[in-house]
């Protein structure tokens, strides 16, 4: 009888679910798209269904296990990742609202609050984060003061694998990772901070415990296999959030190690194995133990390109196709170096490092009537790579040195993308699982639940020769010159941004 571990990767807005044999080769992925609404409310608003999540997560096991013919007692080990999503449960674990997504903004206000109770310094040495829109503790504390009663009803509050894996077994869970980005965990300890709970007054007693993603949680009850379609006892591991699990499919385990995750969001990651931290950065506990991950996070990547592709290409009920997406990309490709002196603010969502700006807005500077929409869409790839050399250049200011990046994510799939971020960042950038790292991560940490791998440093995949990107010289000297106003635009604008938030 064949073994499977079974790996979820919950991304932004799909799910995709793999089983990987002994060797860590993914033999099968689901067959379908499994997909779950976003929902926007209200501007700055973003929310999901839970109970979409499970819905999908349901139906892609049953796909996979009825095409290929996979028996429920092959699948010997399971493991989730996933975006962070709030979800708020009562005491029956049924959820109480819609998840709030991490870069949802309506916590402004919250957080200008929580910043008049703490210091930055406290927040450095025991979170290693600031106060921002993207923390767990802002949308608690926002449902506190705006949805009272779903705050005193709710029993525990949980994030996407977390919830999913108590789905699972029962068990509530909080992984480190997650755990690292709420405010309320001391980052150093690996525990819950009865310091920060107090200030900012909010109940310990309504979050689970905090655990390592490489340990097994617990193990699918009775009643829930039956539903699912899977085998009663089959072990489940606390899981983790997607970055630190494509970080750690693509070695990215020790001190230097540097990542570019190009999905819906992307961040510009390096590894360090030293909690020395700066409030610039977004911090985080790896899916290892003993390190540490310092992440310049952004909201902005193919999100923007799938907005600015259905505005400019796609008739109405017309869906993004690889025909039209090389169409899109062939028109970029005609566009030069610079996009005719276009450039592109994709602060759509307001932004996250460096910058920490939630009024910030997107910006074409520069159009003409010379302009085709081919410039505007390479000035989008050549704007999100701005904005990660904006993050490189504050990390290189720590002292750490970085000589190249693997990047993954469904951008990675773009050579042109690739290039223009290799020109940009003045980097070598070596293309790892492309989409498949966080549900690769989660698999490594499945494997290692049950004894198939015995060091998460050591292990590594064995891969085809990889894509690598270098960059042109005289590609670089001419984005240092654009880099230098793609900053200075933001700075003249900074204040511009807040009134038009105001009014």
């Amino acid at each position: 009888m064949a073994s499977y571990i079974l790996a979820v990767d919950f991304g932004t807005s799909s799910l995709k679910l793999g089983l990987f044999n002994e060797r860590l080769e993914l033999k099968y992925t689901a067959p379908g798209r499994y997909s779950y609404k976003t929902y926007s409310r209200k501007i700055g608003w973003v929310e999901q269904n839970p109970k979409e999540w499970w819905t999908v997560f349901k139906k892609s096991v049953k796909d996979i296990m009825k095409k290929y013919d996979v028996k429920k007692e092959e699948i010997v080990s399971i493991s989730i990742g996933a975006h962070m999503g709030l979800v708020c449960v009562d005491k029956n674990g049924k959820p109480l609202r819609s998840s709030i997504l991490f870069f949802d903004q309506r916590s402004v206000k919250q957080c200008e609050k929580m910043s008049r109770l703490v210091s930055e310094e406290d927040l450095l040495n025991v979170c290693g984060n600031r106060i921002s829109t993207t923390q767990t503790a802002t949308q608690i504390m926002w449902i506190k003061e705006n949805e009272p009663k779903v705050y005193e009803s709710t029993h525990k509050f949980l994030i996407t694998p977390g919830y999913i894996a108590y789905l699972l077994t029962e068990e509530f869970s909080y992984d480190w990772t997650h755990a690292s980005w709420s405010l309320l965990f001391d980052i150093r300890k690996h525990e819950w901070s009865e310091k920060m709970f107090e200030l900012f007054k909010i109940s310990r007693e309504k979050f689970p415990e905090t655990m390592l993603s490489c340990k097994i949680l617990g193990y699918i009850t009775n009643r829930i296999a039956e539903e699912v379609g899977l085998n009663p006892g089959t072990p489940v591991m606390v899981g983790g959030s997607d970055t630190p699990l494509a970080a750690l499919a693509e070695n990215v385990v020790d001190k230097n190690d540097a990542l570019i995750t190009a999905g819906s969001v992307s961040s510009v990651i390096t590894c360090t194995d030293t909690p020395n931290f700066s409030l610039t950065l977004l911090n985080r506990c790896h899916v290892v133990p003993d390190r540490w991950l310092m992440q310049g996070a952004m909201n902005a990547h193919s999100n923007v390109f799938e907005w600015l592709i259905k505005e400019l290409y796609l008739k109405d009920g017309e869906e993004l196709s690889s025909k039209i997406f090389e169409r899109v990309e062939a028109e970029i490709q005609r566009s030069p170096i610079g996009a005719n002196n276009l450039i592109f603010l994709p602060y759509f969502a307001g932004e996250r490092s460096p910058i920490w700006d939630p009024y910030a807005r997107g910006v074409i500077f520069g159009l003409s009537f010379h302009h085709k929409r081919g410039d505007i869409m390479r000035a989008l790839y050549e704007g999100t790579a701005y904005a990660a050399r904006h993050n490189l250049e504050f990390i290189e200011s720590m002292g750490i040195k970085i000589d190249s990046f693997k990047i993954v994510g469904g951008g990675a799939k773009s050579r042109i993308w690739n290039q223009i971020k290799a020109d940009v960042l003045g980097k070598k950038i070596i293309v790892g699982s492309a989409a498949d790292a966080s549900m690769i991560g989660s698999a490594i940490l499945a494997a290692y639940g049950i004894g198939w791998i015995k060091d998460l440093f050591k292990f590594k995949l064995v891969k085809e020769s990889q894509q690598v990107f270098f960059p042109r010289k005289n590609a670089c000297n001419k984005y240092t010159k654009l880099f230098e106003l793609y900053k200075s635009l933001y700075l003249s604008l900074k204040d511009k941004f807040y009134v038009l938030g105001q009014i």
